[in-house]
């Protein structure tokens, strides 16, 4: 995810596509998923960046609301307490200053890359010390926007490649006004939907895509 990055998604005509797209990513419970006919997602976080529950908590709320709202039930793992929970398990990865700038040396990402999404990994990859940045520059909310960003890059394992849109959460650049589009498009809620419930499905474990995406 980008401040003032202009890329735009096909989202129509990429629905089918992001049915097809194979993605690595470990599911739980198929059966049970499908037969529920709830699209869930399971959010598996490893905080490497340290951040407090108190500023987790709400950024977490953030992202379940964005989802929510696309009609998609979002699961906070904690610990393995959930490995067996029904849906699409994917991981959230809040990297602390020096593993980040470790990876953003490697891939000589730009200044206002916030994070970045493997898709065969199944990890999202969150800079949570530019959100910060950004959030004391423009006397933003820190949680409000960890939390979008979150949705953004994990947006981007379950969208078709080339998912940026031109308004609402899939934007590459990052929305900072609390008032500013924070959903995702009717068609993005679709794909979303159709491809957890896919996933879901008995014998739809087996996922996959070399891409790495959020260029």
């Amino acid at each position: 995810m980008q401040e003032g990055d202009t890329d735009m998604a096909n989202t129509g005509r990429h629905l089918m596509t992001g049915l097809a797209v194979t993605v690595t990513l470990v599911t739980a419970g198929q059966a049970l998923a499908a037969q529920d006919g709830q699209a869930t997602i399971v959010i598996h976080v490893d905080n490497y960046a340290r951040i407090v529950r108190s500023d987790r908590s709400p950024a977490e709320a953030e992202m379940t609301r964005i989802y929510a709202r696309a009609g998609v039930r979002t699961i906070w793992a904690s610990g393995k307490n959930h490995d067996g929970a029904p849906g699409l398990h994917v991981r959230v990865q809040l990297l602390s200053r020096d593993m980040a700038m470790q990876k953003i040396r490697t891939e000589g990402l730009a200044d206002t890359v916030f994070g970045r999404s493997a898709r065969e990994a199944g990890r999202a990859y969150i800079f949570t010390h530019r959100i910060a940045s950004l959030a004391l520059r423009h006397s933003d909310d820190f949680k409000r926007l960890l939390g979008r960003v979150m949705a953004h890059e994990v947006g981007h394992l379950v969208l078709p490649i080339d998912s940026h849109a031109d308004h609402g959460i899939m934007q590459a650049n990052i929305g900072m006004s609390e008032k500013s589009d924070s959903d995702f498009t009717a068609e993005q809620g679709v794909a979303i939907r159709s491809m957890l419930l896919a996933a879901s499905r008995p014998h739809a474990d087996q996922i996959t895509d070399s891409h790495v995406v959020d260029r």
